[in-house]
C-alpha cells in the first residue's frame, strides 16, 4: 500500500525521490520511499515570490511551485536550496540514477527532516527553498478540502483506486487493485484539474 502525501503536510519529509519521495511542506528534504508528493506531480513554470504586505517575510524572494510545474523543473528549482544545504554541512547526494532525465551533477534530496535535525541549516537556506503551490496549502487555500476531494474523486473516475487520509494529507493505494500504468499523469492531470477549478 503506498501512501501519497501532499507537500507540506506531510511536513519537511518532502521532496519525493521526485518519483515517489514524500513532498512535504513546501520542503523536500526526507523522502521517504512509496510516498509522492503533490508539488512533485505539478508540472509548468516556476516563478518567484515577491515581497508584499501580505507575504510573510520567510517566503520573501523564495522560488514559487506551481501546479504545474513538473518534475524536473521542480528539481532544478531546489537546487540552489541543496547546494546550499550542502555548504551547511548536511550530507547531500546527487542524483545518481533516480531521475535518468536529470544531469549527471543534479543534487538529490537529504534523507533527513532537515528542519528537526539541522535547523541551523534549514534557516540558513530557507530563503532559497522553493513554496509548494499555494492552492495545496490549507491555510491559504478556504477550499481546500473541498478540491482535495474533488481530487480523490477524479482519481478513482479516472480509474487510480485510492483512499483519502482523513486529515486531507494524501491518499493510500486501495488494497487489491490493480492500478494503472499512467497513475502518475492521471493523479497530475486530476489535482490540477480539482486545485485549479478547471
Amino acid at each position: 500500500m503506498r501512501n501519497k502525501k501532499i507537500p507540506f503536510l506531510s511536513c519537511v519529509a518532502l521532496m519525493v525521490p521526485l518519483l515517489t519521495g514524500c513532498f512535504s511542506g513546501g520542503d523536500s528534504e526526507g523522502k521517504d520511499e512509496g510516498v509522492v508528493s503533490v508539488a512533485e506531480s505539478g508540472g509548468g513554470v516556476k516563478g518567484g515570490a515577491t515581497k508584499s504586505p501580505a507575504v510573510d517575510d520567510s517566503e520573501s524572494g523564495r522560488p514559487q511551485i506551481r501546479l504545474d510545474t513538473t518534475d524536473i523543473e521542480e528539481i532544478r528549482m531546489y537546487q540552489g536550496y541543496l547546494r546550499c544545504l550542502k555548504d551547511q554541512g548536511v550530507p547531500i547526494s546527487t542524483k545518481g540514477n533516480k531521475m535518468p532525465e536529470a544531469d549527471p551533477g543534479t543534487l538529490w534530496y537529504p534523507g533527513i527532516d532537515v528542519a528537526k535535525e539541522r535547523p541551523e541549516a534549514e534557516k540558513a537556506c530557507l530563503g532559497k527553498k522553493p513554496m509548494n503551490p499555494p492552492e495545496l496549502d490549507p491555510k491559504k487555500n478556504p477550499d481546500y478540502m473541498d478540491d482535495y476531494y474533488k481530487w480523490i474523486e477524479c482519481d478513482n473516475r479516472r480509474g487510480l483506486k485510492v483512499n483519502p487520509l482523513p486529515d486531507g494529507g494524501g491518499w493510500n493505494y486501495k488494497p487489491g487493485v490493480t492500478q494503472p500504468r499512467n497513475e502518475g499523469q492521471i493523479d497530475q492531470e486530476c489535482m490540477i484539474e480539482a486545485f485549479s477549478g478547471r
